[in-house]
């Protein structure tokens, strides 16, 4: 067995490809389950579409408890930020079964075919990945996982899909709210970085319970839905085939789904056999998460931490309004290198500089353009912060509106709601 483990990558590299995936764009046709009765069948597309933020830990849904038919995962716990390379250590967890099927080689040509596509964007992960991975081999999951988001959403936290599925982990709303995630108007748990993690990582062992410690089918049933991979198990069971994913029948966009994750866990274990040079990633944390005490603007919170309003969104993807809710918790990713700044900068804030916004109700004869030019702002900053589509309003409609910094009392009919 341990000789098939050794032999299987070369044996990959000198296969040759029959068929190539386009790398940039992929159907997706998957399903989003809640329960066996219960589908919901999208279409989206591999690349991420930009938008949105929030902050919740979400209960487990299922403990942790290792399944007997699991292999145990090659990894320990006493991997330390910093002690080796964060490839080495996410090549330490590798723990699903190696395959030979054409649709793994067939990936891993085109991945080869687009180093710089890939180099790219497991470089956008810097910020995430060693949380992820971390989360990951504290559960004893095995650490292709922690690959998945590149499969999902390239680490691009504003992804979304035309269907309605947001983050990193791609969730649709009615399996957000399954696993606990809170979605409101000031929070989208879905995007948040470690809110999602954690509900993605048990629904993911909620899975592989579910199918008998199958991984493979686990990860089949994150992308096509529980109820889908049962009954095609069920297909297969009544006219006697096998039921080990690569014989049932599913999506097409689920049959790639898999394969594609072993074929990028295949080029990061041996990188140099495909051309490709991954990205030196730094094996420490990027972000901390600090409790800002209440409501906290990003525009106030980037000034504080010496950072920018972007670099904060993009670790505070969740915070839909760019504004720590009013409502406890009132936790905020800072990257770490900033923490001790921020932390003094926000000890001396006096409270009425907290926030830099007001909720204003559109009233008949408003446009975008007026309440910017009321407010001192933009228009294109009042769609990004309301996350409009268009300048279209309409009457009774709330907007935060951003105020410019040391004119809090221009627009003196601005209504605070």
């Amino acid at each position: 067995m341990n000789l098939i483990r050794s032999l299987w990558l070369p044996t990959l590299a000198m296969a040759t490809s029959a068929l190539a995936t386009h790398l940039y764009i992929t159907e997706d046709t998957r399903t989003i389950d809640i329960d066996e009765d219960m589908e919901k069948v999208w279409d989206t597309l591999f690349v991420p579409v930009p938008p949105q933020p929030e902050y919740l830990f979400p209960e487990p849904i299922l403990d942790n408890t290792s399944i007997a038919l699991t292999p145990p995962v090659k990894q320990t716990q006493a991997v330390k930020a910093g002690a080796i390379d964060i490839w080495e250590r996410l090549r330490a967890g590798f723990n699903l079964p190696p395959q030979a099927d054409p649709s793994v080689q067939a990936h891993i040509e085109n991945f080869r075919n687009h180093p710089r596509h890939i180099e790219d964007m497991l470089a956008r992960g810097e910020p995430y990945l060693f949380h992820i991975l971390s989360r990951v081999e504290e559960r004893g999951l095995p650490t292709e996982l922690a690959l998945l988001p590149v499969i999902e959403s390239a680490f691009d936290p504003f992804s979304s899909s035309p269907a309605g599925a947001a983050g990193l982990w791609q969730f649709m709303p009615a399996t957000a709210e399954h696993v606990g995630l809170r979605q409101d108007w000031w929070f989208d748990g879905r995007r948040d970085i470690i809110a999602a993690t954690e509900a993605a990582l048990d629904y993911l062992n909620e899975l592989q319970r579910r199918f008998d410690g199958d991984w493979l089918q686990a990860i089949g049933a994150y992308n096509a839905g529980r109820a889908r991979v049962n009954k095609a198990i069920r297909h297969n069971r009544s006219r006697g085939k096998p039921v080990d994913f690569w014989n049932l029948s599913l999506p097409e966009e689920t049959r790639n789904y898999v394969p594609k994750l072993i074929a990028l866990s295949a080029i990061i274990s041996n990188p140099g056999a495909y051309n490709i040079t991954l990205p030196a990633l730094a094996n420490s944390p990027y972000f901390i998460a600090v409790d800002t005490g209440g409501q906290l603007d990003l525009q106030v919170a980037a000034r504080l931490s010496g950072t920018s309003v972007e670099a904060l969104q993009r670790l505070n993807p969740g915070l839909i309004r760019s504004t720590v809710p009013p409502e406890s918790p009132h936790t905020l990713l800072i990257p770490r290198k900033s923490e001790q700044r921020f932390r003094e900068q926000l000890a001396r804030l006096p409270a009425d500089q907290r926030v830099q916004t007001v909720k204003y109700r559109v009233r008949w004869g408003d446009t975008l353009s007026t309440i910017a030019q009321n407010s001192r702002t933009t228009v294109t900053r009042l769609r990004e912060i309301n996350q409009l589509g268009s300048s279209r309003i309409f009457a009774g409609k709330l907007l935060i509106v951003p105020l410019a910094e040391r004119e809090e009392n221009a627009g003196e009919d601005m209504q605070n709601s």
